[in-house]
Order: structure tokens, then C-alpha cells, then sequence
């Protein structure tokens, strides 16, 4: 089984990567039918909304998980980090389950197994007392 803090650095690698894809779909490098489900190509300001949304959700997960292993604040954020691992994994459960009904086969594709693995990593920390 991979060890605590490499689950950590993987789970930060890929989050960071997520936080750069938001970025670019915020500053309209990709189209837009390729997040989302591709329910949002419609609308810029709806899908600005929705990536700044993404984005923020991002960094806040990247900050628990650094909390959770040490990586960054004291015990008290470390135990806070504990439930936070809990609500990530869930979290990334759930957008597997919306990546595999998306109409977006390149969503389908790429972010199914992407989140997969993203939840496997944060059940991994989520154990680790």
C-alpha cells in the first residue's frame, strides 16, 4: 500500500493539475463542452462561475490534504483534516459518478479514471489516523 505522505504528494500533483485546468478553462484556452458535462457551453458567465467555484474547491481540498499530512498548519488544523479527508473522498466519489454519466466522452475518458484514482488516494488518507 502507498505510503501516507506519497498518497499526499500524488493527491497534491493532481489537484494542483486540476487547479491549472481551471485556470485555463477560466481564461477560455479550452472549450467549454469538455467540463461540465458539457452542459455549460452556452454560457460564459455560467461556466466562469462554475470554474472560479471549481477552483476554490480545488485549493481548499489541496489545503486539507496538506493539513492532514503535516505538510502545513499545527495538531489542531491536522485533526480538523481528518473529517475534511472524509467529505474529499465522498466528494470525489460523486464526480466520478457525474464524469460517468457526462456527455462528454473526453470527460468520460480522461476525468473518470483521473477521479477514480483521486478518490482511492483520499480514502487512503482518510484511513491513516
Amino acid at each position: 500500500m502507498i505510503g501516507e505522505k506519497s498518497a499526499a504528494t500524488v493527491l497534491l500533483v493532481i489537484l494542483g493539475a486540476l487547479a491549472v485546468f481551471h485556470t485555463v478553462m477560466l481564461a477560455g484556452a479550452l472549450p467549454a463542452g469538455i467540463a461540465w458535462g458539457g452542459q455549460v457551453s452556452g454560457s460564459r458567465q455560467a461556466l466562469r462561475a462554475l470554474e472560479v467555484a471549481a477552483l476554490v474547491v480545488t485549493l481548499l481540498f489541496a489545503g486539507v490534504v496538506g493539513a492532514k499530512v503535516g505538510f502545513i498548519g499545527g495538531a489542531r488544523l491536522r485533526r480538523a483534516a481528518r473529517i475534511g479527508m472524509w467529505v474529499i473522498f465522498g466528494y470525489f466519489v460523486l464526480n466520478v459518478v457525474g464524469n460517468l454519466a457526462s456527455t462528454s466522452g473526453l470527460e468520460r475518458m480522461i476525468f473518470t479514471p483521473v477521479g477514480v484514482v483521486v478518490a482511492l488516494l483520499a480514502l487512503r488518507l482518510a484511513v491513516e489516523n
